[in-house]
């Protein structure tokens, strides 16, 4: 039970931290360089330009509102960590403009060829800022509940409701910053994706390799003792053939590979080797040594 009450407060921290993250790229990128890419946030930004309304204000009057009919639609999936993510975004924003009240002033945007430095920074910090809340079961409401909502009612799927929503920011931010401002916050918006993703997925630094081998020992004692990894053995069947095979699955990171299959050509010049990305490994021989978990367990 107390192990569990940890992990919840430190998924809390985390998705404090990330929209912390976020409130930077909003203050020092995004504002200052008239940049709405989409969202309640991008929503937020366009009519604080008009208004001269806070940003943060409006981000939380914009998601509350969302946030309740989120709740009476779908329950508790919109529960707390919805709430503390629209909370903590909304208060950071207006947090850190008092904090660091030059912070608008971190890039000098009266220069026009620094536009592309607020976008390309701005979606690196929104996409690690928004990628910490979402990997800790959080949200910041906006597009996320909008999108479940006419996937409900309306059956459009995610994907398309997201970028239908997003889209329709972008368009009055072509209207109210003009079509370049637009194009850049497409860009953003882009960027921001790629880094959530490889944030949720992981960084793709870690491949799959399948071994078909007929010298199943030598092949073993390369993974094991060789390059210190550990796998998999199992025997499968040749479709055509019918044949059965031995085969050899391991998880290495992208240096690794190059000497597997150098060494696996020295043992077995016909082993069929396949390799593939592997987005997140947890476990033993990866994310901590075969040598230290065996050292362990003599001790306990």
């Amino acid at each position: 039970m107390k192990r569990n009450k940890l992990k919840i407060l430190r998924e809390y921290i985390y998705i404090y931290i990330g929209t912390l993250i976020a409130s930077i790229a909003i203050n020092a990128f995004l504002v200052p360089s008239n940049l709405a890419p989409g969202g309640a946030t991008g929503l937020s930004i366009l009519i604080n330009y008009v208004t001269g309304i806070p940003v943060g204000t409006l981000i939380f009057i914009i998601n509350i509102p969302l946030f309740i009919i989120g709740v009476k639609i779908f329950g508790r999936s919109y529960g707390a960590k919805t709430l503390a993510g629209i909370s903590f975004l909304s208060l950071n924003v207006e947090l850190i403009k008092k904090v660091v009240p030059e912070i608008d002033k971190v890039i000098d945007f009266t220069n026009p060829s620094n536009i592309f430095l607020g976008t390309l920074y701005g979606g690196l910090l929104m996409g690690i800022g928004l990628g910490t809340v979402i990997k800790n079961g959080g949200t910041t409401g906006g597009s996320d509940i909008i999108s479940g909502i006419l996937n409900k009612f309306f059956r459009i799927p995610i994907g398309q409701a997201l970028i239908l929503i997003d889209s329709t920011v972008v368009l009055l931010a072509a209207y109210i910053f003009g079509a370049e401002k637009a194009l850049y916050a497409l860009i953003n918006l882009y960027a921001t994706g790629i880094v959530i993703n490889k944030l949720i997925n992981g960084l793709g630094n870690a491949k799959m390799a399948y071994i078909v081998t007929s010298e199943v020992e030598k092949v073993r004692k390369i993974i094991v003792e060789d390059l210190g990894k550990t796998g998999n053995y199992y025997q499968a069947e040749a479709l055509y053939s019918k044949s059965r095979r031995d085969v050899v699955t391991t998880v290495l990171r992208n240096r690794e590979i190059f000497l597997l299959k150098e060494l696996i050509t020295e043992v077995d010049k016909e082993a069929f080797v396949v390799v593939s990305d592997v987005h997140e490994v947890l476990g033993r021989g990866y994310t901590f040594d075969i040598d230290s978990t065996l050292k362990n367990r003599k001790e306990k």
